[in-house]
């Protein structure tokens, strides 16, 4: 099965997301701390880590940093979904590591849609 954490500051966008994810099947886990998120993806990487930005402490820039920094983190699947609008951000964090950016608000369709596809090509990737 494949497992995603879910990183993000705001406890009702963290249920949103485990909840619509959970509808779809995957095992989901949640963090609000940017540094337990960054501790247990090192520890245990997942399929895929949905990332926020603009988390009080370690943000989702730095956390992107450090985790591509990690031989543990490089080929974690990173979609970042946050409110911060306009290319600047989203360029920043592609270069960064990031795989896909969405932005807040998002569907639930859109979100499924995406998990999906990078899921999928990670798959294709290495074979599983």
């Amino acid at each position: 099965m494949n497992r995603i954490y879910v990183v993000d500051d705001e406890p009702d966008m963290v249920e949103l997301l485990a909840t619509v994810l959970k509808g779809e099947g995957y095992d989901v886990e949640t963090y609000t701390d940017g540094r337990a998120a960054l501790a247990r993806v090192l520890e245990d990487p997942p399929a895929l880590l949905l990332l926020d930005l603009m988390m009080p402490d370690l943000d989702g820039f730095e956390l992107l940093k450090l985790l591509r920094l990690d031989s543990r983190g490089k080929h974690v699947v990173v979609l970042v979904v946050s409110a911060r609008t306009g290319h600047r951000a989203q360029l920043e964090t592609l270069q960064l590591g990031a795989n896909a950016y969405i932005y807040k608000p998002f569907s639930p369709r859109e979100l499924v849609v995406q998990v999906r596809q990078l899921l999928a090509h990670r798959e294709g990737e290495s074979g599983e």
